[in-house]
């Protein structure tokens, strides 16, 4: 039986559709490899997102201890600094912007009072303090909320109140939750016995 005319082109059809089919899937194919490609490269190239990473604060002392000025150990700039005093030497927070400092007389009188009828010894002694510090580092802004032991030491005077003298400040933990409550905790376990 000899093929019809018709048939033969039907099947060239059905072979040349395939063809075109094959060729679609193979540049349909190319195409997905070759934006893969692309997306590994700029993933390659690509710098790796910035973090400010952590905080660590060290000071150095101004005025006779009567200042300690705070500054990022690791590089950054400190933008806004809200610090938090142990509740019973004093109950507002202080905040500062750019010049991140802590001064004795925001504090002095307050642990004079909290102090009275303690045993007091000659020497260095630790307040805790919290420090929520606003800052800029590696060009992007972060917040760090902190625990730190101030280091501090009385000097008797004659006819006057005992002198407070900043000695240092050193990290005690990084905080997280009610940072108030955490450091008046601290405070009350550091307090000296009751005489």
């Amino acid at each position: 039986m000899k093929e019809t005319e018709q048939a033969r082109t039907r099947r060239r059809w059905i072979t040349l559709g395939e063809v075109v089919g094959i060729a679609a899937l193979t540049v349909s194919g190319l195409s997905y490899w070759d934006s893969h490609q692309e997306r590994v490269v700029a993933a390659k190239a690509k710098p790796a997102v910035a973090r400010a990473g952590p905080l660590l604060l060290t000071g150095s002392l101004a005025d006779d201890g009567a200042r300690i000025d705070l500054k990022p150990a690791t590089g950054g700039v400190i933008q806004t600094q809200t610090i938090r005093f142990p509740t019973m030497v004093r109950a507002d927070a202080v905040e500062t912007t750019g010049n991140a400092r802590i001064e004795a007389t925001w504090f002095d009188s307050g642990l004079r009072a909290a102090l009275k009828g303690h045993k007091l010894h000659t020497g260095r002694r630790r307040l805790a303090v919290g420090i929520e510090t606003t800052y800029v580092g590696n060009g992007v802004a972060a917040t760090d909320r902190a625990v730190y032991d101030l280091g501090y030491s009385l000097h008797s005077r004659l006819l006057r109140p005992d002198a407070v003298a900043i000695e240092g400040v050193s990290l005690v933990r990084r905080a997280g939750g009610d940072l108030a409550a955490q450091v008046d905790t601290r405070f009350v376990r550091s307090l000296p016995p009751v005489e």
